[in-house]
């Protein structure tokens, strides 16, 4: 599956030549709204075969950046759940979930380029140096570390990631 999700990626990205989440769901005719949520941060829902991601307008940028990609994650992989009944995201980083675990996979190689991981490790910048370098929360990068030792990579993946991150 790990794999799949990667090329679903690379295929997105060459397509509409941009990584920015927003720029894709435009792109892919995807509603973004903003709704004042207490602890939801956001979610994704089929409604008459219209696409709608909704987000806390809580969030800081690079939280709605972050979450709009796991959400873009839902959308390309799990469209069929979402129309069942929407898709909602309390926390990110849900080791638990399969859908979660995946939408997660999805954000971490949407938003984090192979390149950029590989060359500021090759500079000797350790793993919370490259997240903050790169503007990318440490858990985010834990599954972009993950995907890179896929492919023949030996990163150190820190064990701990938080499922409670966003949360804080």
């Amino acid at each position: 599956m790990s794999q799949y999700i990667t090329d679903i990626v690379d295929q997105l990205v060459k397509q509409y030549k941009t990584r920015d989440p927003f720029e894709l769901t435009e792109a892919l005719n995807i509603f973004v709204g903003y709704r004042p949520f207490n602890s939801l941060k956001g979610f994704y829902c089929v409604m008459n075969r219209e696409r709608h991601i909704i987000l806390n307008d809580n969030l800081s940028e690079q939280e709605q950046r972050l979450v709009i990609a796991h959400e873009l994650g839902h959308d390309r992989l799990h469209q069929t759940f979402a129309k069942v009944s929407p898709m909602k995201d309390f926390q990110l980083y849900d080791m638990t979930s399969k859908p979660e675990y995946q939408a997660n996979y999805f954000a971490a190689e949407l938003l984090i380029d192979d390149n950029d991981v590989i060359n500021l490790a090759e500079e000797g910048m350790d793993y919370n140096n490259i997240a903050q370098l790169l503007e990318v929360p440490n858990d985010l990068l834990s599954f972009k570390l993950h995907s890179l030792n896929q492919k023949g990579y030996k990163f150190n993946i820190p064990k701990n990631i938080s499922s409670r991150f966003l949360g804080k």
